[in-house]
């Protein structure tokens, strides 16, 4: 698995992003109790620009970090269908500074290249690209998503 981190600062309390966080995943669920979301990526690489979106099954849970400090959500994503979008797993971690009227929300966690064994040289030329620019993309939609409510 290759690693992916991003963060993203919010206009929202840490306590008002976690509960909004909550609600906004529970507002991806379908009537079957599953959630999907669709994940959009522009890409631009050597002066070639591409914009690739999918839809993917999502799992997350709120718990507690290891230490049993923070609250953190466990998250995972996998693309429906045969796509070039990585599978992720990790957590979303919501903090604080010294504004009490913004926080931060941070995605951290590990993805596997599309593909199998040729995934990795493929994530080299532009899957790594693909897999940065979705996280930012998603921490900009779940901004969009939260400073809304």
């Amino acid at each position: 698995m290759n690693r992916l981190r991003d963060h993203i600062a919010v206009d929202c309390s840490v306590q008002d992003a976690q509960s909004r966080i909550d609600a906004y995943l529970a507002s991806l669920r379908g009537k079957d109790g599953v959630a999907h979301l669709r994940l959009r990526v522009p890409v631009v690489a050597d002066g070639f620009a591409l914009s690739l979106d999918r839809e993917v099954r999502v799992e997350a849970r709120r718990t507690r970090d290891e230490e049993n400090l923070n609250d953190l959500i466990r998250i995972s994503w996998q693309p429906e269908g045969k796509a070039v979008f990585p599978a992720f797993e990790g957590t979303l971690v919501v903090w604080g500074e010294d504004n009490p009227e913004q926080s931060f929300i941070e995605l951290d966690g590990g993805y596997a290249p599309p593909f199998g064994t040729t995934g990795q040289a493929f994530d080299s030329v532009i899957g790594q690209r693909i897999a940065h620019q979705t996280a930012r993309q998603f921490l900009s939609d779940l901004k969009a998503a939260l400073e809304r409510s």
